[in-house]
């Protein structure tokens, strides 16, 4: 049934002319009738025998093709044309088993899901299309382009490392172009990993380390390239240590809160203080916040360090609160915790579990949480703000700050980044954040002309190195027996806190009810100050805030100190009897 089976039919037809050859040799009669006949039907069988192998050969034929599609059906992506895993993998194997020297590119979309959600699969679905049109006709004839999934693409590029980069940033740009749509017009960037062949063993390590160099391209702004290196190795293995040993952190007690205070100024007393999350590892050693926190908000931990930092808060300070110390502690809040609809019930359960006054405890949440979406996060703070609980908006001046914004948040503190201490512009924000109404505290003072410089402002509340370190809540408390008398709990007043009574002792801070009190007694700073007013359009010289601010209406000292001597009475919510 070869190609050479058709000459095969005619082998019998031999055999029968040979044996009638051999019949007469031997003395055999054959008359030509039989002759002509046997000759008819050798002939016929032969015929038949002959298309019968020729059908056969067809079919074997539309097998092969048919076997040559699925092939390339296997390798090749449906929607863009380009080759897939299952093709990349064996031009990868192909390449290696040559030992010629390639880079694999890992490239991925920038923001492409937000593509497909507003404005429907159907133009993502022409996008991809689009990409894997200007992949082709960008690349050298060799190179193999690929789609892996998604928004996910790959090229295998037969050049040196330094070659396959400089095309990398040409695709880029490439890539980066418009999207023209009959819906509108599609903005997207890209963000490419390279990889060397010669940098891995084998087939399955490059691709790791292609994808471990566009990891990183992401997370250092996306929109770029980057070149493989080891050092992204040991960052995934520390994080995936992280990640393991964190999950187990809180049953081993290696978790922990420092206490940071926060100061009355100018005489630095401790009035509250800020509870810092802290991870001691036996064998990692001291974990710094800034790496495990995003690590634990990646892999869904940070609810649950949440709700332990919330509740070991609220036992520490409703201790403090129990021997007499006039003080009050504020939570790190992150994002995903606070737009969790339980959230307002479960600061309930922690205020009505360690028996704290709502006021007492202070939520902090970033400036930049709150402009990711500020209707729904003005929502969720109206919910939490309603039970009591005061809200400070932390690290105001270190993004888009609006200053308009701060008519409509639901807060009662506002916290000035560390940048803006030593700014002129801090006396106006600090000015402005009085008149609203909010208690201004300033961060980040580590230095006796900032904290020079914060008094002359009028700010009233500071924290930072030169005010106080972290530190466990016993060295907080050791601090606060040495400078103020402990006011014994019988002179302390009776409140209500969700059903049962709890002591509440005398605080200079302004209540919760002070920020909405003060916004309304005064809207004329409200109105001075624009929706879209922004920090960036303050940085100029002092002399042109003038028409916006009077100077007659900014703290200076000697105003400022005699205002301490004044008595300071007390606003609470009325709680029932």
């Amino acid at each position: 049934m070869t190609r050479r089976g058709a000459g095969y039919a005619f082998i019998p037809m031999a055999a029968m002319a040979a044996s009638a050859l051999y019949h007469l040799l031997r003395g055999g009669d054959f008359g030509m009738m039989l002759i002509v006949a046997g000759s008819l039907e050798g002939f016929t069988l032969v015929g038949r025998q002959y298309f019968a192998l020729r059908d056969v050969q067809g079919y074997a034929e539309r097998l092969r093709d048919r076997e040559a599609h699925f092939r390339e059906l296997a390798h090749t992506d449906p929607l863009t044309g380009l080759a897939n895993r299952r093709g990349l993998l064996t031009a990868l194997e192909d390449e290696e088993a040559a030992g010629s020297a390639g880079v694999l590119l890992a490239l991925d979309l920038d923001g492409f899901k937000n593509v497909n959600d507003m404005r429907g699969h159907d133009v993502g679905d022409a996008v991809l299309v689009e990409v894997g049109q200007r992949l082709r006709m960008n690349l050298r004839p060799g190179d193999v382009a690929a789609r892996l999934g998604g928004d996910e693409f790959a090229v295998l590029m037969w050049a040196r490392p330094s070659d396959a980069k400089g095309a990398a940033a040409r695709l880029l740009k490439v890539l980066g172009r418009p999207y023209e749509q009959p819906s509108g017009t599609v903005f997207l960037s890209v963000s490419i990993g390279l990889a060397s062949c010669t940098s891995a063993s084998d087939v399955t390590t490059l691709m790791r380390n292609a994808d471990l160099a566009l990891r990183s391209a992401k997370q250092r702004g996306k929109n770029r390239v980057e070149l493989y290196d080891i050092g992204y190795d040991q960052e995934l293995r520390r994080r995936t240590t992280l990640e393991h040993e964190l999950r187990g952190a809180i049953d081993r007690d290696e978790l922990y809160l420092q206490f940071q205070p926060v100061v009355m100024l100018p005489s630095v007393r401790p009035v509250g203080a800020e509870a810092l999350l802290r991870w001691r590892h036996p064998e990692l050693g001291s974990v710094r916040p800034d790496e495990f926190i995003p690590v634990a908000e990646e892999c869904g931990m940070i609810e649950k360090l949440d709700r332990w930092v919330l509740h070991q808060a609220c036992h520490q300070l409703s201790r403090w609160l129990s021997e007499g110390h006039d003080v009050w502690v504020s939570v790190n809040v992150s994002p995903r915790e606070l737009h969790r609809a339980c959230y307002v019930e479960q600061v309930k359960e922690a205020l009505r579990a360690h028996r704290v006054p709502p006021q007492r405890l202070v939520l902090e949440v970033t400036e930049h949480a709150v402009a990711t979406d500020v209707d729904e996060m003005i929502r969720q703070l109206r919910g939490v703000r309603e039970t009591g609980v005061r809200i400070a908006l932390d690290d105001f001046g270190a993004g888009y700050s609006s200053l308009g914004q701060l008519r409509n948040l639901p807060i009662d503190i506002l916290k000035i980044d560390h940048s803006l201490v030593e700014e002129p512009m801090m006396r106006v924000i600090v000015e402005l954040g009085h008149q609203f109404g909010l208690e201004v505290i300033a961060e980040g003072i580590e230095r006796q002309h900032q904290m020079t410089m914060v008094v002359k402002t009028g700010c009233r509340l500071g924290q930072g190195y030169l005010a106080g370190r972290p530190v466990l809540a016993e060295h907080f408390e050791a601090r606060l027996q040495s400078l103020a008398p402990v006011v014994p709990n019988s002179r302390q007043p009776e409140m209500q806190i969700n059903g049962g009574p709890a002591t509440l002792p005398a605080q200079h801070v302004r209540s919760v009810d002070s920020a909405a009190e003060n916004r309304q007694s005064k809207p004329h700073a409200a109105a001075s100050v624009s929706s879209s007013s922004s920090l960036s359009a303050l940085r100029q010289p002092e002399s042109a805030l003038a028409p916006c601010v009077p100077h007659e209406g900014l703290f200076h000292v000697r105003t400022f100190l005699k205002t301490l001597r004044r008595p300071r009475t007390l606003k609470t919510k009325a709680e029932p009897p």
